[in-house]
């Protein structure tokens, strides 16, 4: 047994890199599959020195492995805030930005209901009257700041 574990060859980095890509396949979440790439460039390492340490060898893969991940877990991580912030995905109130609407019922105070699509908003704005044309200009928690549309 220890003799398997001390004399690694090129087809045993290429079988580990293998099982780990297809394990990504099966149970998917993104790091096994850079832990496989990791094992495929370990045994290209090996095939280019073929008299490379065994020892050098598992250190080069854990180390390549861990910047890998670190990686793609850090261009990730970007990428979703980048996204995130641009969505209006499950922000109803954000996506009303720019839209059009009727106004409902006002009070003095300038905060009323308003009809956008198919639902009605709270909405606040200046020198608002009834079936006023609207359009939303920001978002203040649940109430749409809106202003009188000029035709």
């Amino acid at each position: 047994m220890t003799e398997w574990l001390t004399s690694w060859s090129l087809w045993h980095w290429l079988v580990l890199g293998f099982v780990l890509l297809i394990a990504e396949v099966i149970i998917p979440g993104v790091f096994l599959l850079w832990w496989g790439l990791a094992a495929l460039v370990t045994a290209l390492v090996q095939f280019i020195f073929p008299n490379f340490a065994l020892t050098g060898l598992a250190i080069f893969y854990a180390v390549l492995a861990c910047i890998l991940s670190v990686i793609w877990w850090r261009y990730q991580y970007n990428k979703d805030n980048r996204d995130q912030a641009q969505s209006t995905l499950n922000q109803r109130d954000h996506a009303m930005l720019g839209k059009q609407g009727t106004v409902r019922e006002i009070a003095a105070n300038g905060i009323g209901r308003g009809a956008f699509d198919d639902t009605t908003w709270r909405i606040q704005g200046e020198q608002l009257m009834v079936n006023d044309l609207v359009k939303v200009v920001r978002v203040e928690g649940i109430t749409l700041i809106v202003e009188k549309v000029t035709e």
